[in-house]
């Protein structure tokens, strides 16, 4: 039971990324105004939940940082094999236009993100 307990507890910092040069948490990309923003030399960290792995991406210009976000896109996961799908959410039943990118796996489950590291 106690080792149970302990993977549990330890399983929620592997998710965790490490704060950003100033101390500040690191942002999660989920806005398409996020990505726009995005310039060469920028580097975009895509973590899989489901391998607990990261991939750093170098972005190089704003059309391979745009493509990041393509309504659709698949992303293969070298590490777990499985392939996942880019979608854009929209209002729930709060209303707002938020509009919100999630990375879901054939069940629409969320499993991997991207968070800028610089």
């Amino acid at each position: 039971m106690t080792a149970f307990i302990a993977t549990i507890a330890l399983s929620s910092v592997a998710f965790a990324l490490p704060p950003g040069k100033d101390g500040s948490p690191v942002p999660v990309l989920t806005k398409k105004s996020q990505f726009e923003s995005l310039k060469p030399g920028d580097k975009v960290a895509l973590v899989c939940k489901a391998s607990d792995t990261v991939m750093v991406i170098d972005i190089k210009d704003s059309k391979q940082a745009m493509a990041l976000c393509k309504e659709g896109r698949m992303i293969h996961c070298p590490d777990c094999k499985k392939k996942y799908k880019i979608t854009w959410i929209g209002p729930g039943k709060s209303g707002g236009q938020q509009i919100k990118l999630v990375i879901v796996n054939e069940k629409g489950q969320p499993c991997m993100f991207f968070a800028k590291l610089s």
